[in-house]
């Protein structure tokens, strides 16, 4: 049986291919070229733009297929996914093959007829494959339009410092910022009403509902230090990881409200960092989880022969590259090489919370305490986050959620 389980591939064509030639057996082989863009934000351990990671995914990639000649960017100081100029750029006619996208956009790049349908149709879209959430969260409007690769939420951890000073703190995380309080919105409303009532209407609507707002106040108030500040909804955790990290090492214990990896980056800065617990954020309710997702999905302008010259041999010798990275790139094997450092000359581990089932049956990640603690809660609490309508509106809603909490001015 073959330890590589699919999970995503991409890829991408420019209007003016050269055709390269490989040995492979003593044959000449026509190279294809792929480009493909990789979701830039996910902790860059090294330092150095992600470089080393996209190196390594290229050495991993060609080294099981010499016909491709595999280019990947993904810079967090260069690329930004979220753009809608942007995406129309990466997925445009000389964009990218394959992009790795937040599926949070997927309904925008589906209008804007950016995605091709189907990519793979080899790889199974089922929840033996994928965790469930995130196949819910490549479809759109009966269709399919990627191949899930990562997953995220808030978490809230409790911690555990053996070099802490400071008295234990109740809570450390962000309560501001354009998408975080619109999230915890979201999240706290799923809880309250359940998570097959988050519609249209709930997204597009001003936020008007007291019992949702009154949980979110609930919790941040248990921030609330000794002198009546609250670093959790003023400006001190506002899109400052850093400063959140450096409380919780601090603190002889605390609970610390993150996505994964930033807690995994708590782990990674202080080894002396204990995950003692992995529970849902306390927004009453059911104890559902909105999990988000990224996802391969294939540049639509490339993956379909548009002009003569594009058909035939070379069209279709594209179209499967496409499908060999989407299948490498979500396989368990090279999940597990990403979450675990295999592109770094020292060990860490990222804690990115991979999508693909298979990498969770591995016997390092499944006596890894803090992996195992999460892939109990995601399993019992999470559902799909919305992929569609929402991003855009998150600073309207930001205002407004944070003008009715009564959050102080920014």
């Amino acid at each position: 049986e073959k330890s590589e389980m699919y999970c995503g591939e991409v890829f991408l064509l420019l209007l003016a291919t050269t055709a390269f030639i490989a040995q492979t057996n003593g044959k000449e082989v026509e190279k294809t070229e792929l480009r493909v863009l990789i979701y830039p934000y996910i902790p860059d351990l090294k330092n150095d733009g992600l470089k080393s990671l996209r190196k390594y995914i290229k050495k991993e990639f060609e080294a099981g297929h010499p016909d491709i000649t595999l280019h990947v960017d993904g810079d967090p100081s260069v690329h930004d996914p979220y753009s809608t100029d942007n995406l129309k750029t990466y997925l445009g006619t000389n964009g990218y093959d394959v992009v790795e996208v937040d599926t949070i956009l997927l309904g925008e790049m589906v209008k804007l007829n950016l995605v091709e349908p189907h990519p793979h149709p080899g790889i199974p879209l089922d929840d033996s494959s994928f965790l469930r959430f995130a196949v819910d969260a490549v479809r759109y409007k009966g269709h399919v339009y990627g191949i899930p690769t990562l997953v995220c939420a808030n978490f809230l951890a409790a911690m555990t410092s053996e070099n802490g000073k400071d008295d234990a703190v109740n809570l450390i995380g962000s309560f501001r910022g354009s998408w975080t309080l619109p999230g915890h919105y979201l999240n706290a409303y799923i809880n309250k009403y359940g998570a097959s009532s988050m519609d249209d209407g709930v997204l597009s609507n001003p936020p008007e509902h007291s019992d949702v707002l009154n949980s979110i106040r609930q919790f941040s108030d248990t921030c609330v230090r000794k002198d009546g500040s609250n670093p959790c909804t003023d400006k001190t955790y506002k899109d400052n990881t850093s400063a959140q990290i450096n409380d919780v090492i601090k603190s002889k214990s605390s609970h610390f409200l993150a996505y994964a990896e930033v807690i995994g980056q708590a782990l990674f800065t202080d080894p002396s960092l204990k995950v003692t617990s992995v529970k849902v954020p306390p927004f009453g309710g059911a104890g559902y989880l909105q999990m988000y997702t990224d996802a391969l999905v294939a540049n639509r302008n490339t993956y379909k022969a548009t002009c003569w010259w594009q058909t035939g041999t070379r069209t279709k010798a594209k179209k499967n590259a496409i499908q060999k990275f989407m299948a490498f790139y979500t396989s368990g094997d090279f999940r597990y090489k990403y979450a675990f450092c295999g592109d770094m000359d020292f060990k860490c581990i990222r804690y990115v919370l991979p999508a693909c089932s298979a990498f969770y049956k591995n016997t390092l990640v499944h006596w890894n305490s803090f992996y195992t603690q999460l892939y109990d809660v995601m399993m019992t609490s999470g559902t799909a986050g919305p992929n569609h309508e929402i991003y855009y509106k998150k600073d309207c809603l930001d205002g407004s959620i944070s003008t009715q909490l009564k959050y102080p001015p920014l």
